[in-house]
């Protein structure tokens, strides 16, 4: 496992636009598969919802906070982060397929909820990111997941707990 000071983040840059898209590649590669086309299409289509997604989030959320997690200087994730009046929107979180199981997510919604506490606010989520993978990984990192207004609250368990 990673030690939480062995973690850097840094906003997102032009350059890193290469191991993003793997990175987006990676998180919808069964979408991407499960489409009747020959490969050559699906890596355009792929090319080209990547560029979307990124303007489309961009033109949505023009202050969201972009970052590129890093470890030994390699960019191995990515969160993205806004804050609203009711709390921090968490708009994504992923690591490398290669990066995983090391502890980073874990990591960085701990950095995340200490952010929130700072803030006095809570974490949300979209409620389209309820799926099972993503609940579980949040409930392993010691995070409760509940819905509310159709998004969802993540909490870390003993703050639910506690209340």
């Amino acid at each position: 496992m990673i030690a939480p000071d062995e973690l850097h983040y840094r906003p997102v840059s032009d350059i890193d636009g290469p191991t993003l898209f793997r990175l987006f590649r990676q998180v919808h590669a069964g979408e991407i598969a499960s489409l009747a086309l020959d490969s050559a299409a699906r890596e355009a289509l792929a090319c080209m919802q990547f560029v979307e997604q990124r303007l489309r989030t961009r033109a949505e959320f023009p202050d969201a906070v972009d970052l590129a997690i890093e470890h030994d200087d390699r960019l191995c994730g990515r969160i993205v982060t806004v804050l609203r009046d009711e709390g921090i929107h968490l708009l994504e979180l992923s690591v490398l397929a290669e990066h995983r199981d090391q502890g980073i997510g874990s990591l960085a919604m701990q950095r995340l909820a200490r952010i929130a506490d700072g803030h006095g606010c809570p974490i949300w989520l979209r409620a389209d990111a309820d799926t099972g993978r993503s609940r579980g990984f949040l409930e392993r990192a010691g995070f409760t997941v509940t819905g509310r207004d159709g998004r969802l609250l993540v909490a870390p368990a003993h703050r639910i707990a506690a209340a």
